[in-house]
This record gives structure tokens, C-alpha cells and sequence, in this order.
């Protein structure tokens, strides 16, 4: 879109970036074959919960700067990343405010269920949480984590923001689940579709910056003459 029309183009070839599963529904052309590929790439659903607190004494009070909870919503709460930026400097007195960097991603029942599975079942209960279900289940925790140090959500929280994606990171080879053969389904996904080559980082079914650079510069050398 250009001014406010919508325009179109015509180039000699393209590559095509973007979530690996919906290439299917943009090129009905893809073979049956490798709709099939791109279809085993299921992403896991992600939340990001940011959390602005008065201070960070009790972490210090705790001895602690990160916490790794398997069995919690959140199985990773600590002190947020000490990035300086321009004329912004990150918190170096404990009594100074600070964002607390909580992730949860949600999955369903595990037992008897691939990852795939688990990440679908996981996406729907996303989608049916409110901010007030967040909102609840952050409190509770920090409360019962740090309460020790003498933390109290209720004085010393001072705002919340929730991140999610239904579709978060993309799916790994995972050997609890796939066979052998999944370095071949990650190629056949991947395959060149006439002018059009495949990148992102979900052709390497990893979710990283790295991956996506690697996976663009692939996909620029497998276009035609």
C-alpha cells in the first residue's frame, strides 16, 4: 500500500519470509507433499509478562536475580535485562523502580501428548484468558516467591503488561516426538516453489535472529538464474 491505495507489482523472483504454515494458504500451488511439511511446523504459544516494581530490595534480601519455577505459569521470573541506551540507564541501586521479566508459555495436558498437540490445546486456553487472569496469577506468584524478602504485591507493584502470541516461537526437532527423518521434512518444507524460495526462521525450525539471517541468505542463493 502507497498513499493510502493498494498497488501491485510484478518481480522476476521473490523469497518469501513469513510464518511457514500460511504459505500453503497465499500459494494454493505449493504440492501436496510440502503443504504437508510446512503443516508439522507448529509454533508453541508465548507469553511475555513485564512488571514494573517500586524496588528490587527483596531480590537482593533473597540473594537472587532469577528464579526458574517448572511447575509455576511462570517458569522463569527475574530481574530484568541491565540494558543502558542513549541517555537511559538502567536501575543500579536496589532501591530504585525496576521491570520484573516473567514467561509462561502454555501447553495442555501432557500426558499421552506429542508437543504439537500440547501447543494447540495450550493456544486455545490462551485465547481464553482475560488480563485479569494474568493480572491474579502474577500477583499470587510474586507474593509466594518473594514474599520472603519482603515483597507485597499489593504495595509494591506498579504496573503490569502482558505480551502473548497464540503463535510464538517456532517449532524444534524434538526427539521425544519426531522420527529420524526430520532434518528431510525440514528440506522438503523449505523446497524452492518455482521463482519463489522460503526463508524465515521457521525453515530451520528454530526462532532466533540468527537462524533467519542464515535462513535469508539460503534462500537468496537457491533463486533461479
Amino acid at each position: 500500500m502507497r498513499g493510502g491505495k493498494l498497488h501491485r507489482i510484478a518481480a522476476k523472483h521473490a523469497v518469501l519470509a513469513c510464518f511457514n504454515m500460511v504459505i500453503p494458504f497465499i500459494m494454493p500451488e505449493v504440492p501436496a507433499a510440502q503443504k504437508k511439511a510446512l503443516a508439522q511446523n507448529v509454533k508453541a504459544p508465548l507469553v511475555y509478562n513485564k512488571v514494573l516494581v517500586k524496588d528490587w530490595q527483596p531480590w537482593v534480601k533473597l540473594g537472587v536475580h532469577e528464579i526458574a519455577a517448572p511447575m509455576s505459569y511462570h517458569s522463569r521470573i527475574k530481574l530484568d535485562y541491565p540494558v543502558s541506551l542513549g541517555g537511559y540507564r538502567h536501575p543500579r541501586n536496589p532501591s530504585q523502580p525496576i521491570g520484573l521479566h516473567m514467561v509462561y508459555v502454555p501447553v495442555g495436558p501432557s500426558p499421552g501428548l506429542d508437543a504439537r498437540t500440547q501447543y494447540r490445546f495450550g493456544r486455545a486456553k490462551l485465547l481464553g484468558m482475560e488480563f485479569a487472569d494474568f493480572e491474579a496469577i502474577i500477583r499470587d506468584e510474586l507474593d509466594r516467591m518473594l514474599g520472603p524478602g519482603g515483597f507485597s504485591a499489593a504495595r509494591d507493584i506498579r504496573a503490569i503488561t502482558v505480551n502473548r502470541w497464540s503463535h510464538g516461537y517456532s517449532y524444534g526437532a524434538n526427539s521425544l516426538f519426531d522420527g529420524e527423518d526430520n532434518e528431510s521434512v525440514i528440506e522438503a518444507a523449505r523446497a524452492p516453489i518455482g521463482r519463489v524460495t522460503i526463508a524465515n526462521s521457521d525453515s530451520a525450525w528454530e526462532a532466533y535472529a540468527h537462524s533467519a539471517i542464515d535462513q535469508a541468505a539460503r534462500a537468496v542463493r537457491e533463486l533461479p538464474d
